[in-house]
């Protein structure tokens, strides 16, 4: 479907940084989310090579759908072919609304309701197995969903969830804020994933598991 955005916004997929997966299809990015790089990296990881022709699932309980494609648009050449944008948290599903072509959004008011979460996100991924181009998630942070789960809760609904996208053959990645928790839940959730992105003073590293 291509690039839906203003034409006049600065594309800086060019800047973004590469990072090699090899077979991984679950990441947890781990990095400052003051730092800009934490944001290009993820974008690097939701877009993939080709961008125009993914499908896009972007959770978030950090901003509006509007805000969450001013993001893309400010750093990705083109919109994906779908994009889809979960909304979690009570506010954030009335903010920002869009119309734009390719863009559905939903939201989920109780961010503790981490069934219903992935029951959506499942769904959404199963109703496009069929279709061509990759399946990419981005989680923008499972940082403000531990303020209302228990780690032990949310490193469960992981465990089932990147089973599934993993059987799906959806690439999906998780950021966490390494310094807002203890390293014993840091280092539960990277379990989980097949690869763990860190980005730090010393750049943009990746170790598998």
């Amino acid at each position: 479907m291509g690039d839906q955005g203003d034409s006049s916004r600065p594309r800086r997929d060019d800047a973004l940084p590469s990072v090699e997966l090899g077979e991984a299809s679950n990441v947890l990015l781990l990095g400052s989310p003051m730092d800009e790089r934490t944001l290009e990296t993820g974008l690097s990881l939701a877009a993939g090579e080709r961008p125009a022709g993914a499908r896009v699932v972007w959770v978030t309980m950090l901003n509006s759908s509007r805000e969450v494609l001013d993001i893309w648009d400010g750093h990705v050449r083109a919109r994906p072919e779908q994009f889809r944008i979960v909304l979690v948290g009570d506010g954030l599903a009335d903010a920002g609304v869009v119309t734009d072509a390719g863009v559905e959004t939903e939201g989920l008011d109780d961010p503790t309701d981490l069934v219903t979460l992935g029951i959506r996100l499942l769904e959404t991924v199963s109703t496009w197995a069929d279709e061509d181009g990759e399946v990419r998630l981005r989680f923008d942070s499972l940082t403000p969903l531990l303020q209302y789960v228990e780690p032990r809760a949310l490193a469960q609904f992981l465990h089932v969830l990147t089973n599934r996208l993993d059987l799906a053959g959806v690439t999906a990645h998780y950021h966490l804020d390494p310094m807002a928790h203890d390293s014993q839940t840091v280092h539960a959730l990277a379990s989980i994933c097949d690869a763990q992105v860190t980005v730090d003073g010393d750049g943009v590293s990746v170790d598998h598991r």
